[in-house]
C-alpha cells in the first residue's frame, strides 16, 4: 500500500539499477512510458518504468503473478483494484494476482521497480488489459 515503509530496503541501489536500466533494451517503450526488465530469477523478475509527466499505464491484471511496485522517484495516480490513490517516491504497492491495477497519469517524471513472482515470461506475458 502507499505509505508502507521498509526501513531494510536499499533504494539507493534500486536507484542505480534504474538509472542503469536506460542503457539497456527496454521491453516496452512509448512517447510516456519505458519499461526495461532488469533481472530475471528461477522465481522472480525485476522491471525498472520510466512514466513522463501526463504518462500511465492502461489497466490491467496478471492471472498468475503478484507483483511489488516500489516507486523511487516522481508522483502519480495510481489504481489497485476500484480504489484510486495518489503515490509518490518512497511508496510501494503489493498487488496480488488478478488484481486490476495501474500507474494512470504521472504528474511528474516517475521511475518504479516492479518485481514480479513467479518469473515473468517475456515472450507469452501474463497481462491481460480491461476497460477503465
Amino acid at each position: 500500500m502507499p505509505g508502507e515503509r521498509n526501513a531494510g530496503m536499499d533504494y539507493d541501489s534500486l536507484i542505480v539499477a534504474a538509472l542503469s536500466a536506460r542503457s539497456r533494451q527496454p521491453s516496452v517503450q512509448d512517447e510516456f512510458v519505458t519499461v526495461t526488465h532488469v533481472h530475471h530469477s528461477e522465481r522472480s523478475s525485476t522491471a525498472i518504468a520510466f512514466i513522463r509527466p501526463g504518462g500511465g499505464l492502461r489497466p490491467h491484471y496478471h492471472r498468475e503473478h503478484d507483483e511489488i511496485i516500489v516507486f523511487l522517484a516522481g508522483e502519480a495516480t495510481f489504481r489497485i483494484g476500484d480504489e484510486i490513490r495518489e503515490v509518490r517516491a518512497n511508496d510501494v504497492v503489493s498487488v496480488p494476482a488478478g488484481v486490476v491495477h495501474a500507474t494512470l497519469c504521472a504528474r511528474t517524471p516517475c521511475i518504479l521497480a516492479a518485481t514480479f513472482a513467479p518469473r515473468f515470461d517475456l515472450i507469452n506475458e501474463d497481462r491481460v488489459y480491461v476497460d477503465t
